[in-house]
C-alpha cells in the first residue's frame, strides 16, 4: 500500500468531518417518541431532512426508536447515543421497506440484490454514523428466516447500505441481528469503518459482517465482527473492482457455523482486488472453512495483497486461493479469465484446527497464479490422516469453498497450477501423527524453501 493513498485516505475524511454543519436537530422535536412500539420513522426522516439544505446533526438519545427505512442526506452527522438503540421494524410491507433497485455507474452484478435496507445512502457524500449506540435489525423475523422461501437477499433488510457514495464514516456502534448482509458498500470511495461491534447471530445464511463491493480507499479498523457467514468479505460485481484497502486490528469470529469465511475477497469477481494491506486480525471459529479466502471466479485481476500479524484459531483451513473462470459476466463486458499475483503472508500463527484439509493454493491449468510468498508462518495442522493416496480435483464450477476440496494428500499445503511460491522460516507441523507429507506441489514452476 503507498502511503500516499493512506494520506489521502485520512485527509478525505478530515475534510468532511470539517465541512459538517453544527446545527442539532434532536429526533423527539419532529415527534419521535423512543418508546420501541410507536414507529418513529416519519419522525426520524423529517429530523433528516431539516439538513438537506446546510447539513446538520441528528441525534437519537435515550430511548428505543422503531423505525422502517430511512434516507440519508449530504453532509449529515446521524449520532445514534450510547442510550439510545434504533430498532428494526418487523414488517414485510412495502411502506417499511421498499424494494429499490441499486442504480450504478457500471454494470454490476449486485443490482438486484440488496433492494431493501434500514439506513439507505444514496449517491450521497459527507456522511457519519456515530454516537455509541445500538442498531438492531430485528432480522429473527419469522418471514426473514425461511431463505430457501424467499430466495436472494433481495428481500431481506441490510441494515447499513451506500450506493455510489463518497466520504462516509461509520464508527463506535453495535450492529446485531442484521435481517441479510449486515452492512454494504457498493461503488463507493473513502469509507471509514471504525469501533464497531456486530454480532449476526445464528441465525441464517447471508448474514455477512460487513460487505464491500467495488470500492476505492477503504479503511476498517479497531472492529469485532461475530457473523453467520462471511466476517469481512469484497465482493466486484463491476469493472470498478476494489483498490486501495485497509484492514487492520479486527477479530473475526465466525460462530462455529458451516457457512462462510472469516475474511474473503469473492466470490463475485469481475473487477479487480488490487493494493490491499491487511494486519493484525484474529480469525476464529469458521468450522469447516477458511479463515483467508481469496478468489478470482469471474475474471478479477488480484494484485499486491499483504496480510501480516494475524492469529487463526479453530478454523478448518488457514488459506484457500482460488482462480477458475465460472464464465459469469455483466452486460456489454464478455466473460475472461483473471490473474492472481503477487500474494504475501507474512507473521501468521495458527492453531487448533478443527478439520484435516491443508491450505489450497491453485489455479486453472495455463492460468497459473504467480508470486506468493509465506513468511514465519507458524501453523499447528490438525493431522491425523493416514493415507497418502488422495487425488484432488480440478475445480469443477460449483460454489468455491476450500473444504469442498476434502483432505487432499498434504497435510500443510497443497499447490497446484502456479508460479513462484516461496516459504520463508516457516514452521508447518500437525498435532496428529499424519502420513502426508507437509507440501504436495503439481504443475508448479518453482517452489522456494529459505531458512
Amino acid at each position: 500500500m503507498k502511503k500516499a493513498s493512506i494520506t489521502l485516505l485520512f485527509i478525505f475524511s478530515a475534510l468532511f468531518i470539517h465541512a459538517q454543519s453544527k446545527v442539532e436537530h434532536n429526533v423527539y422535536d419532529f415527534g419521535a417518541k423512543g418508546d420501541g412500539i410507536t414507529n418513529d420513522q416519519a419522525a426520524i426522516q423529517k429530523a433528516i431532512d431539516a439538513c438537506k439544505e446546510k447539513g446538520g446533526t441528528v441525534v437519537l438519545e435515550k430511548g428505543t426508536f422503531l423505525t422502517g427505512q430511512i434516507v440519508l442526506v449530504n453532509n449529515l452527522t446521524l449520532k445514534i447515543d450510547a442510550s439510545a438503540t434504533l430498532l428494526g421494524i418487523k414488517s414485510d410491507d412495502e411502506k417499511d421497506y421498499p424494494h429499490h433497485l441499486i442504480d450504478t455507474k457500471y454494470p454490476n452484478r449486485m443490482l438486484e440484490d440488496c433492494q431493501r435496507r434500514l439506513i439507505y445512502g444514496n449517491k450521497i457524500r459527507n456522511v457519519t454514523i456515530t454516537g455509541g449506540g445500538t442498531i438492531n435489525g430485528q432480522g429473527d423475523y419469522e418471514p426473514w428466516m425461511h431463505v430457501k422461501e424467499i430466495g436472494t437477499e433481495k428481500d431481506r433488510p441490510s441494515i447499513l447500505a451506500f450506493v455510489g457514495s463518497n466520504n462516509i464514516t461509520v464508527s463506535n456502534l453495535t450492529l446485531i441481528k442484521p435481517a441479510c448482509w449486515t452492512q454494504v458498500y457498493i461503488e463507493s470511495n473513502n469509507i471509514t469503518i471504525q469501533n464497531l461491534k456486530v454480532n449476526t447471530g445464528q441465525l441464517t445464511p447471508n448474514r455477512d459482517g460487513i460487505d464491500i463491493v467495488d470500492c476505492h480507499n477503504v479503511l476498517i479498523e479497531d472492529s469485532s465482527i461475530a457473523s453467520e457467514d462471511d466476517g469481512i468479505c469484497f465482493k466486484s460485481g463491476s469493472e470498478y473492482g476494489c483498490k486501495d484497502i485497509i484492514v487492520r486490528r479486527c477479530i473475526l469470529d465466525k460462530l462455529n457455523v458451516k457457512a462462510g469465511n472469516c475474511f474473503k475477497l469473492g466470490t463475485d469477481g469481475l473487477g479487480g482486488f488490487m493494493n490491499f494491506d491487511v494486519s493484525e486480525l484474529i480469525l476464529k471459529n469458521a468450522y469447516q472453512n477458511s479463515a483467508f479466502c481469496i478468489e478470482s471466479m469471474d475474471g478479477a485481476v488480484i494484485d499486491n495483497l499483504n496480510f501480516r500479524d494475524c492469529q487463526i484459531t479453530n478454523c478448518g483451513q488457514a488459506i484457500f486461493i482460488l482462480l477458475a473462470d465460472r464464465q459469469r459476466t455483466v452486460p456489454d463486458r464478455k466473460t475472461r479469465i483473471g490473474a492472481i499475483s503477487n500474494i504475501t503472508f507474512k507473521n501468521i500463527h495458527g492453531s487448533d484446527f478443527t478439520q484435516q484439509y491443508p491450505s489450497i493454493i491453485t489455479g486453472i491449468k495455463g492460468h497459473n497464479i504467480q508470486n506468493v510468498t509465506f513468511e514465519n508462518l507458524n501453523f499447528e495442522l490438525k493431522g491425523g490422516i493416514q493415507t497418502t493416496n488422495q487425488t484432488v480435483m480440478e475445480y469443477d464450477g460449483k460454489y468455491p469453498e476450500g473444504s469442498y476440496f476434502g483432505n487432499t494428500n498434504a497435510f500443510g499445503f497443497f499447490i497446484r497450477h502456479t508460479d513462484a511460491v516461496t516459504f520463508k522460516n516457516c514452521e508447518i507441523t500437525a498435532k496428529s501423527e499424519d502420513k502426508r507429507p507437509w507440501l504436495v506441489q503439481e504443475d508448479v514452476k518453482n517452489v522456494y524453501q529459505l531458512n
